[in-house]
């Protein structure tokens, strides 16, 4: 499963959802930072694992999310500071960014990525200063065809015609972009091909 891989594949504690909020996939870093392992999370609605709500007490983590709601819309969304419930019942403070990726079904997941607010601060602040002027460190993340599909997407191409052209499914293009939106820290395409075009990518 994509959402699977993506977890794995990241130090920060991370957990997907699918459209009704039953998590679907959860990471090591997750149980160590929230406590609740992936056979405790796994299947359980986020709201009921989580209870997250935002600085001022107000639900997010509920059957009606507006954050799960405006990611299915393909919406952008800017990190979030949520607090979660521990096993300890305690509140932790996280900044939360979203990534809708699809599954081996072609079924839309929400990826929850929850960096705990002092680590986010750092980790920004290394980012800026590893960035740099040539930003080497995004420039090699992206695959051969990822970069394939940037340029394709750069000129406006639909995901449709992106798969025609390089005679691959639509469902693999969406996937790609999917990586490549990860990988360059954005939320929709455009962002994604100005960012190529920053780093040099296209």
């Amino acid at each position: 499963m994509v959402a699977s891989t993506l977890l794995f594949n990241t130090g920060d504690p991370a957990y997907a959802v699918n459209r009704d909020g039953v998590i679907v996939a959860w990471n090591l870093a997750a149980e160590s930072a929230l406590g609740h392992t992936e056979s405790e999370a796994v299947g359980r609605f986020c709201w009921e694992l989580l209870a997250g709500q935002d600085l001022f007490g107000n639900r997010y983590c509920c059957q009606g999310c507006p954050l799960r709601e405006v990611a299915f819309r393909h919406e952008s969304i800017k990190g979030s500071e949520i607090l979660f419930k521990t096993t300890t019942d305690k509140l932790k403070k996280f900044n939360v960014s979203l990534l809708v990726v699809y599954d081996g079904s072609g079924n839309e997941l929400l990826v929850h990525i929850c960096r705990p607010e002092c680590e986010a601060i750092e980790r920004r602040a290394t980012t800026m200063v590893a960035i740099g002027p040539s930003a080497n460190h995004r420039r090699g993340a992206l695959s051969k065809r990822e970069k394939e599909v940037l340029a394709l997407l750069s000129k406006g191409k639909s995901t449709a015609e992106a798969a025609s052209a390089m005679c691959i499914a639509p469902a693999t293009v969406r996937n790609h972009t999917q990586h490549i939106l990860f990988k360059l820290h954005v939320h929709s395409r455009a962002a994604a091909v100005n960012m190529g075009r920053e780093l040099g990518l296209i």
